[in-house]
Protein backbone atom coordinates (compact mmCIF):
# COMPACT_ATOMS: atom_id res chain seq x y z
CA UNK A 1 0.00 0.00 0.00
CA UNK A 2 2.88 2.35 -0.18
CA UNK A 3 1.44 4.41 -3.28
CA UNK A 4 -1.24 5.32 -0.72
CA UNK A 5 1.58 7.92 0.32
CA UNK A 6 0.67 10.00 -2.19
CA UNK A 7 -2.47 9.93 -1.77
CA UNK A 8 -2.14 11.24 1.52
CA UNK A 9 0.46 13.96 0.34
CA UNK A 10 -2.41 15.06 -2.05
CA UNK A 11 -0.44 14.39 -5.35
CA UNK A 12 -2.96 15.75 -8.52
CA UNK A 13 -4.72 12.92 -10.26
CA UNK A 14 -3.37 13.48 -13.40
CA UNK A 15 0.33 13.23 -11.42
CA UNK A 16 -1.37 9.44 -10.04
CA UNK A 17 -2.12 8.79 -13.51
CA UNK A 18 1.48 9.44 -15.07
CA UNK A 19 3.24 7.64 -11.96
CA UNK A 20 1.21 4.82 -11.75
CA UNK A 21 1.29 4.13 -16.09
CA UNK A 22 5.25 4.96 -15.66
CA UNK A 23 6.31 2.66 -12.64
CA UNK A 24 5.39 -0.49 -11.44
CA UNK A 25 5.75 -0.04 -8.07
CA UNK A 26 5.97 2.90 -6.11
CA UNK A 27 9.91 2.70 -4.99
CA UNK A 28 10.70 2.83 -8.82
CA UNK A 29 9.61 6.17 -8.85
CA UNK A 30 12.48 7.18 -6.92
CA UNK A 31 15.18 4.58 -8.91
CA UNK A 32 15.40 7.44 -11.54
CA UNK A 33 16.73 10.97 -11.37
CA UNK A 34 14.68 14.13 -9.77
CA UNK A 35 15.13 16.01 -13.23
CA UNK A 36 14.03 12.87 -15.52
CA UNK A 37 10.49 13.43 -13.40
CA UNK A 38 10.16 16.80 -13.92
CA UNK A 39 11.24 17.51 -17.66
CA UNK A 40 10.25 14.20 -19.26
CA UNK A 41 6.87 13.58 -16.97
CA UNK A 42 6.77 17.09 -17.42
CA UNK A 43 5.67 17.48 -13.36
CA UNK A 44 5.99 20.75 -11.71
CA UNK A 45 8.23 21.85 -8.48
CA UNK A 46 5.12 21.53 -5.85
CA UNK A 47 4.39 17.98 -7.29
CA UNK A 48 7.82 17.07 -7.33
CA UNK A 49 8.08 18.29 -3.70
CA UNK A 50 4.66 16.48 -2.69
CA UNK A 51 6.35 12.96 -4.11
CA UNK A 52 9.64 13.18 -2.61
CA UNK A 53 8.31 14.32 0.92
CA UNK A 54 5.50 11.42 0.41
CA UNK A 55 8.85 9.03 1.39
CA UNK A 56 8.41 10.70 4.77
CA UNK A 57 5.36 9.61 5.93
CA UNK A 58 4.60 7.34 9.01
CA UNK A 59 2.25 5.06 6.82
CA UNK A 60 1.65 2.70 9.78
CA UNK A 61 -0.15 5.98 12.07
CA UNK A 62 -2.40 6.85 9.04
CA UNK A 63 -3.31 2.96 8.04
CA UNK A 64 -4.05 2.95 11.74
CA UNK A 65 -6.32 5.94 11.86
CA UNK A 66 -8.34 4.04 9.12
CA UNK A 67 -8.67 0.82 10.83
CA UNK A 68 -9.68 2.70 14.18
CA UNK A 69 -12.50 3.63 12.04
CA UNK A 70 -13.24 0.22 10.64
CA UNK A 71 -12.52 1.60 7.14
CA UNK A 72 -9.83 0.03 4.53
CA UNK A 73 -8.65 1.01 1.15
CA UNK A 74 -9.23 -0.18 -2.64
CA UNK A 75 -6.42 0.30 -4.37
CA UNK A 76 -6.84 0.83 -8.38
CA UNK A 77 -4.26 -1.92 -8.71
CA UNK A 78 -5.90 -4.39 -6.33
CA UNK A 79 -7.45 -7.72 -7.80
CA UNK A 80 -11.24 -7.14 -6.28
CA UNK A 81 -11.41 -3.20 -8.04
CA UNK A 82 -14.02 -3.63 -10.38
CA UNK A 83 -12.92 -3.90 -13.83
CA UNK A 84 -16.26 -2.23 -14.74
CA UNK A 85 -15.50 1.27 -12.46
CA UNK A 86 -11.45 0.56 -14.02
CA UNK A 87 -12.38 1.43 -17.31
CA UNK A 88 -15.18 4.62 -16.49
CA UNK A 89 -13.08 7.89 -17.85
CA UNK A 90 -12.06 8.45 -14.04
CA UNK A 91 -12.21 6.03 -12.09
CA UNK A 92 -10.93 6.60 -8.49
CA UNK A 93 -7.29 5.51 -7.96
CA UNK A 94 -8.14 4.90 -4.21
CA UNK A 95 -12.07 3.73 -2.85
CA UNK A 96 -12.35 3.90 1.25
CA UNK A 97 -14.84 1.32 1.84
CA UNK A 98 -16.56 -0.70 5.08
CA UNK A 99 -18.56 -3.77 5.07
CA UNK A 100 -18.18 -6.73 2.47
CA UNK A 101 -15.96 -5.86 -0.68
CA UNK A 102 -17.22 -9.19 -2.34
CA UNK A 103 -19.95 -8.29 -3.26
CA UNK A 104 -18.83 -5.73 -5.55
CA UNK A 105 -18.32 -8.95 -7.98
CA UNK A 106 -22.52 -9.75 -8.43
CA UNK A 107 -24.76 -8.07 -10.74
CA UNK A 108 -25.37 -5.15 -9.73
CA UNK A 109 -27.85 -2.69 -10.47
CA UNK A 110 -28.17 0.97 -9.05
CA UNK A 111 -31.65 2.76 -8.21
CA UNK A 112 -31.61 6.76 -7.77
CA UNK A 113 -34.39 8.89 -7.68
CA UNK A 114 -35.84 12.32 -6.22
CA UNK A 115 -34.92 13.50 -2.46
CA UNK A 116 -38.73 13.99 -2.19
CA UNK A 117 -40.67 10.86 -3.24
CA UNK A 118 -44.33 10.67 -3.88
CA UNK A 119 -46.14 8.02 -2.24
CA UNK A 120 -46.59 6.74 -5.70
CA UNK A 121 -42.26 6.86 -5.69
CA UNK A 122 -42.20 4.72 -2.91
CA UNK A 123 -44.53 2.08 -3.95
CA UNK A 124 -42.97 1.64 -7.02
CA UNK A 125 -39.10 1.64 -5.59
CA UNK A 126 -40.07 -0.36 -3.00
CA UNK A 127 -41.60 -3.52 -5.37
CA UNK A 128 -38.99 -2.78 -8.13
CA UNK A 129 -36.35 -3.55 -4.69
CA UNK A 130 -37.86 -6.77 -3.73
CA UNK A 131 -38.06 -7.61 -7.37
CA UNK A 132 -34.09 -6.96 -7.29
CA UNK A 133 -33.68 -8.83 -3.94
CA UNK A 134 -35.47 -11.96 -4.82
CA UNK A 135 -33.78 -12.07 -8.15
CA UNK A 136 -30.27 -11.95 -6.15
CA UNK A 137 -29.06 -8.68 -8.10
CA UNK A 138 -27.52 -5.82 -5.75
CA UNK A 139 -28.46 -2.70 -5.53
CA UNK A 140 -26.23 0.27 -5.44
CA UNK A 141 -27.53 3.81 -4.58
CA UNK A 142 -26.28 6.98 -2.86
CA UNK A 143 -27.25 7.08 0.44
CA UNK A 144 -29.43 10.62 0.01
CA UNK A 145 -32.99 11.40 1.41
CA UNK A 146 -35.67 10.36 -0.49
CA UNK A 147 -35.54 7.50 -3.49
CA UNK A 148 -31.74 6.40 -2.39
CA UNK A 149 -32.52 6.06 1.54
CA UNK A 150 -36.15 3.49 -0.12
CA UNK A 151 -33.77 1.61 -2.01
CA UNK A 152 -31.10 0.82 0.66
CA UNK A 153 -33.33 0.45 3.82
CA UNK A 154 -35.98 -2.02 1.23
CA UNK A 155 -32.67 -3.91 0.38
CA UNK A 156 -32.20 -4.53 3.59
CA UNK A 157 -35.33 -5.33 4.72
CA UNK A 158 -35.54 -8.07 2.23
CA UNK A 159 -32.52 -9.67 3.18
CA UNK A 160 -30.89 -8.94 0.16
CA UNK A 161 -27.09 -7.06 -0.50
CA UNK A 162 -26.56 -2.97 -1.36
CA UNK A 163 -23.87 -0.65 -1.81
CA UNK A 164 -23.98 3.06 -1.03
CA UNK A 165 -22.00 5.34 -2.82
CA UNK A 166 -21.00 8.66 -0.32
CA UNK A 167 -20.10 12.03 -0.70
CA UNK A 168 -18.07 12.68 2.43
CA UNK A 169 -15.49 10.82 4.49
CA UNK A 170 -17.34 7.31 5.95
CA UNK A 171 -16.92 9.27 9.02
CA UNK A 172 -19.53 11.62 8.58
CA UNK A 173 -22.92 10.37 8.39
CA UNK A 174 -24.68 12.31 6.15
CA UNK A 175 -28.07 12.91 6.00
CA UNK A 176 -28.13 12.69 9.66
CA UNK A 177 -31.02 10.88 9.97
CA UNK A 178 -29.73 8.00 7.69
CA UNK A 179 -27.10 7.35 11.00
CA UNK A 180 -28.52 3.98 12.03
CA UNK A 181 -29.04 2.92 8.02
CA UNK A 182 -25.55 4.02 7.20
CA UNK A 183 -24.57 1.49 10.38
CA UNK A 184 -26.21 -1.65 9.01
CA UNK A 185 -25.08 -1.10 5.23
CA UNK A 186 -21.48 -1.01 6.78
CA UNK A 187 -22.36 -4.14 8.34
CA UNK A 188 -24.77 -6.05 6.17
CA UNK A 189 -23.50 -4.60 2.83
CA UNK A 190 -20.76 -2.18 1.71
CA UNK A 191 -20.40 1.47 2.28
CA UNK A 192 -17.90 3.25 -0.26
CA UNK A 193 -16.39 6.89 -0.61
CA UNK A 194 -13.55 8.34 -2.45
CA UNK A 195 -13.23 10.70 -0.15
CA UNK A 196 -10.58 10.55 2.97
CA UNK A 197 -11.39 10.32 6.56
CA UNK A 198 -12.70 13.70 7.54
CA UNK A 199 -14.33 15.39 4.20
CA UNK A 200 -17.22 17.04 4.66
CA UNK A 201 -20.50 16.38 2.30
CA UNK A 202 -20.00 19.28 0.25
CA UNK A 203 -22.09 19.72 -2.35
CA UNK A 204 -19.50 19.44 -5.35
CA UNK A 205 -18.94 15.75 -3.93
CA UNK A 206 -22.15 14.81 -4.93
CA UNK A 207 -22.17 14.82 -8.74
CA UNK A 208 -18.00 13.43 -8.42
CA UNK A 209 -19.78 10.44 -6.51
CA UNK A 210 -22.39 9.78 -9.19
CA UNK A 211 -19.94 8.75 -11.44
CA UNK A 212 -18.91 5.96 -9.21
CA UNK A 213 -22.44 4.68 -8.67
CA UNK A 214 -22.72 4.36 -12.36
CA UNK A 215 -19.07 3.19 -12.89
CA UNK A 216 -19.90 -0.41 -10.24
CA UNK A 217 -23.28 -0.80 -12.34
CA UNK A 218 -24.47 -2.88 -14.99
CA UNK A 219 -27.76 0.06 -15.13
CA UNK A 220 -29.41 2.53 -13.78
CA UNK A 221 -32.97 2.99 -12.95
CA UNK A 222 -34.42 6.18 -12.53
CA UNK A 223 -37.58 6.13 -10.10
CA UNK A 224 -38.63 9.81 -9.73
CA UNK A 225 -36.79 13.14 -10.86
CA UNK A 226 -37.68 16.15 -11.57
CA UNK A 227 -36.59 18.36 -15.14
CA UNK A 228 -33.60 19.01 -13.77
CA UNK A 229 -31.42 17.27 -10.75
CA UNK A 230 -28.27 14.67 -9.79
CA UNK A 231 -30.65 11.35 -10.90
CA UNK A 232 -29.93 13.14 -14.69
CA UNK A 233 -26.88 13.84 -14.02
CA UNK A 234 -26.49 10.14 -13.23
CA UNK A 235 -28.62 8.98 -15.80
CA UNK A 236 -26.69 11.09 -18.79
CA UNK A 237 -22.84 9.59 -17.22
CA UNK A 238 -24.62 6.04 -17.50
CA UNK A 239 -25.39 7.22 -21.21
CA UNK A 240 -21.64 8.31 -21.85
CA UNK A 241 -20.44 5.28 -20.05
CA UNK A 242 -22.49 2.85 -22.20
CA UNK A 243 -24.44 1.33 -18.83
CA UNK A 244 -28.11 0.61 -19.62
CA UNK A 245 -30.47 3.63 -18.46
CA UNK A 246 -34.11 2.53 -17.43
CA UNK A 247 -36.76 4.94 -15.94
CA UNK A 248 -40.29 4.57 -14.46
CA UNK A 249 -43.23 6.25 -16.00
CA UNK A 250 -44.69 8.92 -13.99
CA UNK A 251 -47.60 10.62 -14.17
CA UNK A 252 -48.07 13.58 -16.63
CA UNK A 253 -49.36 16.19 -13.99
CA UNK A 254 -46.52 15.39 -11.49
CA UNK A 255 -43.07 18.12 -11.50
CA UNK A 256 -41.19 15.03 -10.13
CA UNK A 257 -41.97 12.93 -12.76
CA UNK A 258 -41.15 15.27 -15.68
CA UNK A 259 -37.35 13.66 -15.79
CA UNK A 260 -38.25 10.31 -16.25
CA UNK A 261 -40.89 11.05 -18.79
CA UNK A 262 -38.18 12.84 -20.39
CA UNK A 263 -36.05 10.51 -20.78
CA UNK A 264 -38.35 8.16 -22.22
CA UNK A 265 -39.67 10.42 -24.39
CA UNK A 266 -36.16 11.01 -25.75
CA UNK A 267 -34.82 7.63 -25.93
CA UNK A 268 -32.26 8.08 -23.24
CA UNK A 269 -33.98 5.93 -20.74
CA UNK A 270 -36.23 2.46 -21.31
CA UNK A 271 -39.42 2.27 -19.92
CA UNK A 272 -39.79 0.31 -16.55
CA UNK A 273 -42.49 -1.31 -14.74
CA UNK A 274 -41.39 -4.98 -13.52
CA UNK A 275 -38.05 -6.68 -12.78
CA UNK A 276 -38.77 -8.78 -16.38
CA UNK A 277 -37.90 -5.17 -18.18
CA UNK A 278 -34.40 -5.38 -16.83
CA UNK A 279 -33.71 -8.99 -16.72
CA UNK A 280 -34.88 -9.06 -20.83
CA UNK A 281 -32.42 -6.11 -20.90
CA UNK A 282 -29.22 -8.27 -19.86
CA UNK A 283 -30.06 -11.87 -20.93
CA UNK A 284 -30.77 -13.19 -17.10
CA UNK A 285 -32.97 -15.64 -15.85
CA UNK A 286 -35.99 -14.76 -13.75
CA UNK A 287 -35.19 -16.90 -10.04
CA UNK A 288 -38.65 -18.31 -9.15
CA UNK A 289 -39.40 -18.50 -5.43
CA UNK A 290 -42.61 -20.00 -3.97
CA UNK A 291 -42.87 -17.04 -1.47
CA UNK A 292 -46.97 -17.36 -0.65
CA UNK A 293 -45.56 -20.81 0.76
CA UNK A 294 -43.32 -19.79 3.11
CA UNK A 295 -45.98 -16.83 4.39
CA UNK A 296 -47.68 -19.79 6.85
CA UNK A 297 -51.39 -18.10 5.63
CA UNK A 298 -54.66 -19.49 6.06
CA UNK A 299 -57.10 -20.99 3.70
CA UNK A 300 -59.23 -17.33 3.87
CA UNK A 301 -56.08 -15.24 3.90
CA UNK A 302 -54.60 -17.31 1.06
CA UNK A 303 -57.97 -16.37 -0.76
CA UNK A 304 -57.62 -12.47 -0.36
CA UNK A 305 -53.77 -12.55 -0.73
CA UNK A 306 -53.96 -13.98 -4.13
CA UNK A 307 -56.38 -11.57 -5.31
CA UNK A 308 -54.83 -9.00 -4.46
CA UNK A 309 -52.09 -9.06 -7.17
CA UNK A 310 -53.68 -5.93 -8.27
CA UNK A 311 -54.50 -3.33 -5.95
CA UNK A 312 -58.34 -3.92 -5.07
CA UNK A 313 -61.45 -2.01 -3.11
CA UNK A 314 -63.25 -3.88 -0.38
CA UNK A 315 -66.16 -3.82 -3.21
CA UNK A 316 -64.03 -5.59 -5.48
CA UNK A 317 -63.14 -7.82 -2.69
CA UNK A 318 -65.76 -8.96 -1.99
CA UNK A 319 -67.24 -9.50 -5.53
CA UNK A 320 -64.07 -11.37 -6.27
CA UNK A 321 -64.16 -13.52 -3.32
CA UNK A 322 -67.53 -13.60 -2.80
CA UNK A 323 -67.22 -13.29 1.27
CA UNK A 324 -68.51 -10.74 3.28
CA UNK A 325 -67.48 -7.23 4.31
CA UNK A 326 -66.66 -8.17 7.33
CA UNK A 327 -64.89 -11.60 7.21
CA UNK A 328 -62.94 -9.32 4.57
CA UNK A 329 -61.70 -6.76 6.73
CA UNK A 330 -60.78 -8.23 9.50
CA UNK A 331 -58.50 -10.45 7.37
CA UNK A 332 -57.11 -7.71 5.71
CA UNK A 333 -56.30 -6.40 9.26
CA UNK A 334 -54.62 -9.51 10.25
CA UNK A 335 -52.95 -9.26 6.64
CA UNK A 336 -51.76 -5.61 7.68
CA UNK A 337 -50.39 -6.35 10.74
CA UNK A 338 -48.18 -9.43 9.32
CA UNK A 339 -46.99 -6.37 6.91
CA UNK A 340 -47.97 -8.32 3.65
CA UNK A 341 -50.42 -5.98 2.52
CA UNK A 342 -50.57 -2.02 2.81
CA UNK A 343 -53.97 0.34 2.14
CA UNK A 344 -53.12 3.31 -0.08
CA UNK A 345 -55.46 6.01 -1.29
CA UNK A 346 -58.86 5.72 -2.29
CA UNK A 347 -59.17 2.98 0.07
CA UNK A 348 -57.75 0.18 -1.82
CA UNK A 349 -55.50 -2.67 -1.08
CA UNK A 350 -52.22 -3.75 -2.49
CA UNK A 351 -50.27 -6.53 -1.05
CA UNK A 352 -46.53 -5.61 -0.76
CA UNK A 353 -44.95 -8.95 -2.18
Amino acid sequence: MEWYRLELKNVKYRTFQILLKKFEEYKDIFKVDKTYLKNYLKLDEDELKKIYDSKELDLEVELKKLEKNSVSILFIKDKEYPEELKNIAKPPIFLYYRGDISILKGRKIAVVGTRRATSYGKIACEKLVRELVENEIITVSGLASGIDTICHRKTLENNGKTIAIIGSGLDIVYPKENEKLWKEIGEKGLLMSEYPLGTEPFAYNFPMRNRIIVGVSQGVVVVESKAKGGSLITAELALEEGREVFAVPGEIFSPVSEGCNNLIKNSSAKLITSIEDILDEFGWKKIKKEIESKLNLTEYEKKIYNILVKEKTLDELIVESSMKASEILTILMDLEIKKLIISIAGGKYRRKF
